[in-house]
């Protein structure tokens, strides 16, 4: 199945003026397309994929309960994507509602609580032990940073698709812990990008709908990326496209439109 439209995915990522990595796993061929997916980009928040993760590792070894509160002080906030930053300070979240919150609003002081709970150093113990070895955490969500390569935030295409393949099949954590994960990431708010272009659901209430995406996104200038799961009644695609020196928004969110577009179009013939 992948193999018969490489060309056309060829064509629509080189389409653009900025740089691609893709990696797109089709479960039931067990199928792969790959381009640039070993390049190195800088992670913008795809990396709270992995630090979800490592939240609900580090509650599944008794550190901690996805239960337990913590309070989100004013020192803790930090700008950016999310909706904490809004709200009064003081308020104390769920481990769970903070999860929820970093993946589906991008949440990033959300994110450094989580992070400050499991330690970067146990994250990347965590990422390794899940197959990442180029992909790392270097610091927190909107901490001044060196941009030397050595000391961002980074992930591969291959990397990230490899890991929502084993999400997929329940080998993270536990079989518990990935349906978990899946129905959160299910709940995203940003639609703008492997999703836009498939046909809305219409009908009546409690229809099947014909696809379905549990994914995360990420953002910031000149970087657009969007990986996660995409499921079309008996076809089951890893998808993970990211991308650099894009030179608007619009491009990133075409080319990544008309992936999800195609993939759909090919599970429906």
């Amino acid at each position: 199945m992948l193999k018969q439209n490489e060309q056309a995915l060829l064509k629509l990522i080189s389409s653009g003026e900025g740089t691609y990595g893709v990696s797109i796993y089709h479960f039931e061929t067990k199928e792969c397309f790959e381009y640039h997916s070993d390049e190195l980009f800088y992670s913008a928040s795809i990396i709270k994929v992995p630090i979800m993760a490592a939240v609900f590792a580090h509650a599944a070894e008794g550190k901690c309960s996805l239960s337990d509160k913590i309070q989100v002080r004013e020192e803790d906030v930090v700008p950016g994507d999310g909706i904490i930053k809004h709200l009064s300070p003081g308020i104390e979240w769920t481990i769970h509602d903070l999860i929820v919150l970093m993946i589906i609003e991008s949440d990033n002081t959300a994110t450094n609580v989580l992070i400050d709970l499991v330690g970067i150093d146990q994250i990347n113990t965590y990422m390794r032990e899940w197959g990442f070895v180029q992909s790392h955490l270097h610091h927190k969500l909107q901490i001044t940073a060196s941009r030397d390569p050595e000391k961002m935030n980074i992930v591969t295409a291959n990397e990230m698709n490899e890991f929502l393949n084993i999400i997929a099949v329940g080998s993270v954590v536990s079989l518990n812990a990935c349906k978990k994960m899946i129905d959160i990431m299910k709940q995203q708010k940003m639609n703008d990008l492997l999703p836009s272009l498939l046909p809305e659901v219409d009908g009546v209430i409690g229809i099947i709908p014909n696809w379905e995406i549990a994914h995360k996104t990420g953002y910031v200038p000149g970087v657009e990326h969007n990986v996660g799961l995409l499921y079309f009644p008996g076809q089951t695609y890893a998808v993970s496209v990211l991308s650099k020196n894009v030179p608007n928004r619009a491009e990133p969110r075409r080319i990544m439109g008309e992936i999800g577009q195609l993939l759909y179009q090919v599970s429906s013939n």
